[in-house]
């Protein structure tokens, strides 16, 4: 179902139709709008490449996170590899007990 949510970035009304809830809409709205309004803050550049620093900066974020995202997945694997070896290990020195 897709929903329509009216927000506003940079001082412009939009209506989103988007599948995510209302609340997530308005959240990634105020991070866009928040990222305008601080490169803004900090130069005076035309709207047009506030916006596209901005999406540079969201874009950077993004990718900062999967990188993050794909380590962590790295450390989750390792761990799982290292829990099997010592499962193995306990049930060969259960075994080896046991005769």
């Amino acid at each position: 179902m897709l929903n329509r949510v009216a927000v506003t970035i940079d001082g412009k009304d939009y209506t989103i139709i988007a599948e995510e809830n209302e609340e997530y809409v308005k959240k990634a709205a105020a991070l866009v709008s928040g990222n305008i309004a601080e490169v803004k803050k900090q130069s005076r550049m035309g709207t047009l490449d506030c916006v596209v620093l901005a999406a540079m900066n969201i874009a950077d974020l993004y990718y900062k996170a999967i990188d993050a995202s794909d380590g962590l997945r790295g450390q989750i694997r390792s761990y799982a590899e290292e829990n099997g070896a010592l499962r193995a290990e306990i049930a060969k020195l259960k075994k080896a007990g046991a005769k």
